[in-house]
């Protein structure tokens, strides 16, 4: 599988399903590059996720939940990724 195709099926992932199961925690996503993107950047940048060479800022690599960070947002849109215990 291709860096392109992996950080793809986790973009999908988080793009249909924002909240983790059990729990209802809200999830974002990590890119390679340590930035985050929210679910609605993951299914309107599809094709630039899709695309990644690795390297710019659009690989996602793994999703986390948002525990208790009341700063975070995502990195290209701005939106608040709302905290689970905010």
């Amino acid at each position: 599988m291709t860096t392109a195709s992996k950080s793809l099926r986790l973009a999908d992932t988080l793009a249909r399903e924002p909240f983790a199961w059990p729990g209802g925690y809200p999830r974002y996503a990590v890119t390679s590059d340590g930035g985050c993107l929210c679910s609605s950047c993951c299914k309107t940048e599809r094709d630039l996720i899709g695309t990644t060479t690795g390297s710019d800022g659009w690989n996602v690599v793994w999703l986390a939940i948002n525990y208790a960070d009341k700063e975070l947002a995502c990195d290209n849109c701005h939106e608040e990724i709302v905290a689970a215990y905010a």
